[in-house]
């Protein structure tokens, strides 16, 4: 075990490895797992654990300090009030380039969408991107896929929301697990809340999600205001009893369902009594092998045998060397 202890700084990191709540966890599942398969389950929750705590120390530092900014734009301060820290220094990289290297060459409608092309001088050369862009809900995809695979808008994007004069950044690209609250409201793929929100208005997980949206939105607002706060407990207050009378006539539907289905009444106390215990037969002692047998025999103890005065496992009626009559 010596050498998983030594290792485990340089496997860690320095913050988790001088965390003393860690240390303690670590040791009991070093000393106390009784096999491979206990300490792999164990180690897991310690990780899982540990690592749910540096996020919860990461947003709490995001929602209570505001990060640095550069520019003087309504789409970074957007930024800095949707974005945690660490995410949104990589949005302000991107917004800072767009704003110093970035540009629209030419454009052309297609389908009722504009096909940008836009070029990015912070590569060499010059490199060309092709940003296809809805008017109708802002969608916007990029051939640099930036956002396919980070969950940022890419500085292309982001030049072509500035040309179009938006002040926020659309809804489409903020993916929630990036967000200040992401570890208290519910975390959809990126496919769920960006590309089937346009396409699918009605589907649960993006009614889920506004409803949070719509919530924490109304709590941003509200601050340390007693008065706001009390308008919002009367108004979930409300919104919990409108939630139970639809939770009693739910219920009660499914009552009278199921008993127009069986064709009487379910009724309210039920007599039956549990089925006596039986023992099952048959349950005879297995026949005993040679390996059986020889471990049966060793385990007895020897005795004299008074016919060849050996000690053996036989006696004087049944030695070997006794002649038959």
């Amino acid at each position: 075990m010596w050498h998983i202890v030594k290792k485990v700084s340089e496997k860690v990191g320095v913050s988790l490895n001088a965390d003393k709540e860690f240390n303690s966890d670590f040791k009991s599942c070093v000393w106390r797992s009784e096999s491979p398969d206990d300490f792999e389950e164990t180690w897991k929750s310690i990780i899982v654990r540990s690592t749910k705590a540096e996020e919860l120390l990461a947003d709490n530092d995001s929602i209570r300090s505001a990060p640095k900014l550069k520019l003087d734009r309504d789409l970074e301060k957007h930024g800095s009030n949707v974005y945690t820290h660490e995410n949104f220094y990589i949005f302000q990289n991107e917004l800072w380039i767009e704003c110093s290297d970035c540009g629209v060459e030419n454009k052309k409608e297609e389908d009722g969408k504009e096909v940008l092309h836009v070029i990015d001088n912070s590569q060499a050369n010059g490199k060309i991107r092709e940003v296809v862009y809805n008017p109708s809900d802002h969608n916007a995809n990029c051939s640099c896929n930036m956002f396919q695979s980070l969950g940022i808008p890419c500085r292309h994007i982001l030049c072509v929301l500035k040309d179009k004069g938006l002040n926020e950044i659309p809804s489409n690209y903020i993916v929630n697990r990036w967000t200040k609250l992401a570890n208290i409201k519910p975390i959809f793929d990126i496919s769920n809340v960006v590309l089937e929100s346009s396409s699918k208005p009605e589907n649960e997980s993006k009614l889920i999600s506004d409803a949070w949206d719509n919530f924490l939105r109304c709590m941003d607002k509200v601050g340390q205001s007693k008065e706001k706060l009390l308008v919002v407990i009367n108004g979930t207050i409300d919104i919990e009893k409108q939630l139970i009378e639809f939770e009693g006539d739910t219920q009660q539907s499914k009552t009278d369902d199921l008993q127009a289905f069986i064709g009487s009444n379910i009724p309210k106390e039920v007599d039956i009594l549990p089925p006596q215990f039986s023992k099952t037969k048959g349950s005879g002692k297995r026949i005993k092998g040679g390996k059986d047998k020889a471990i049966q025999q060793q385990q007895k103890r020897t005795r004299l045998c008074k016919a060849c005065s050996q000690h053996t496992f036989h006696d004087s009626r049944n030695c070997p060397l006794k002649s038959s009559p």
